[in-house]
């Protein structure tokens, strides 16, 4: 079935990670597209798209790159005039405003719920499955992101891949611009975008790494999470962004733009990220991760955490099992918490510095294996494609 014109449906609910998975989304297909295929994009809200978009403005409706970006209230106040398009994806099971459902049952021809993320088993049964609409014309199918070839994979956008290698290939002028001050070179650089966490145990390891270290924060919650640290140890202030304790450079970075988040990622040696989208981002450059992962009721997400250590361990040759036996563990400690505090937790960073070259060769493989076997545009493309 040919694409004559794309609808997306997003709600965001408190963080980056489901406007930046749509926004990829949406930038990608049009790429793959061009003018063959209209997209228009539907938000709940703008604060987050302002946010990674600098081109984006606070009205209801806009054109940006030749994409349509709406709010939910333009399209209710406009509903009337509308014709659905003949593909349709809602993205993380957000509700469809009812009146626009009611055409697409009579107009349209799929209707993709994409899902959240996960490693677990179960989903390679339900990805792709059929849910009942009700509707003569209009199919609604799951479809599953997920780290086997059997799911619908995870977004590995050419965009990001294209930049991956801008910056790669012209390193120092991408560390000139962010690092512009800093003595970075010799300095092992990583980066931290997280949810609420202690980083003393971080912190911690990095004193006793033998380097010399740059921390550079992204995100509020990280910056607080920093600051609440700083009231309890000896810190130095540079300036207004700049800290320094012992061997370890600490710079607070302003919020950057989708795009910019990318560049920055790839000319560090490792990255902690958060959520959903930037842990796909910290995969896709092959350097060595950690995953903050979004808290979930009745540590639900602990589940999600033990699936994506499976799937990874699953792509890993058996003679890496040692090291990695002390990586996953601090998977799991990093993530297990009933709420997002500023509680010390259990996480023992050491292992992952003193086995930092056997992980980065593990990521650089992991992350081929991500790019060749599970990528979900592509896969999304091809069943549509076929229907």
């Amino acid at each position: 079935m040919l694409i004559g014109s794309l609808d997306i449906f997003c709600e965001i609910i408190d963080n980056y990670g489901d406007i930046g998975v749509v926004y990829r989304l949406a930038k990608e297909m049009k790429k793959i597209h061009g003018d063959e295929v209209k997209i228009r994009v539907v938000l709940n809200r703008l604060d987050e798209f302002l946010k990674i978009n600098k081109k984006a403005k606070n009205i209801e409706c806009q054109e940006i790159d030749d994409i349509i970006y709406m709010t939910e209230d333009f399209l209710a106040k406009n509903v009337c005039t509308f014709s659905p398009a003949n593909v349709i994806i809602e993205a993380f099971g957000c509700n469809v405003l009812g009146e626009y459902l009611e055409k697409a049952k009579e107009q349209s021809s799929i209707l993709i719920n994409l899902e959240y993320l996960s490693g677990e088993e179960w989903i390679e049964d339900v990805h792709l499955m059929e849910s009942q609409m009700g509707a003569p014309k209009l199919k609604k199918y799951f479809f599953m992101p997920g780290f086997t070839e059997k799911t619908g994979g995870v977004i590995v956008d050419s965009l990001f891949l294209e930049r991956k290698n801008k910056v790669l290939s012209n390193k120092e002028i991408y560390l000139e611009k962010y690092l512009k001050g800093l003595d970075y070179k010799d300095m092992l650089l990583g980066t931290v975008f997280s949810y609420e966490k202690n980083f003393f145990p971080l912190v911690d390891a990095l004193i006793n790494n033998g380097k010399q270290n740059c921390l550079l924060i992204l995100g509020e919650k990280s910056q607080i999470s920093f600051l609440e640290l700083f009231k309890k140890i000896d810190v130095v202030k540079l300036d207004d962004e700049t800290y320094n304790i012992k061997n370890i450079t600490i710079k607070f970075m302003p919020f950057l733009e989708q795009e910019e988040y990318e560049e920055l990622i790839n000319i560090v040696d490792y990255n902690f990220v958060r959520g959903e989208d930037s842990f796909i981002r910290a995969l896709l450059t092959g350097k060595p991760f950690v995953w903050h992962i979004y808290l979930q009721e009745e540590l639900a997400h602990m589940d999600k955490i033990e699936g994506f250590i499976d799937r990874f361990k699953e792509v890993l040759k058996k003679e890496d099992i040692d090291f990695l036996e002390e990586y996953t563990k601090l998977l799991k400690d990093y993530n297990f918490r009933e709420s997002n505090s500023f509680e010390i937790g259990s996480e023992n960073f050491n292992d992952f510095f003193k086995n930092f070259e056997e992980i980065k060769k593990f990521s650089e493989k992991y992350s081929e294996f991500i790019i060749s076997k599970c990528n979900l545009i592509d896969k999304l493309n091809r069943f549509i494609l076929k229907y």
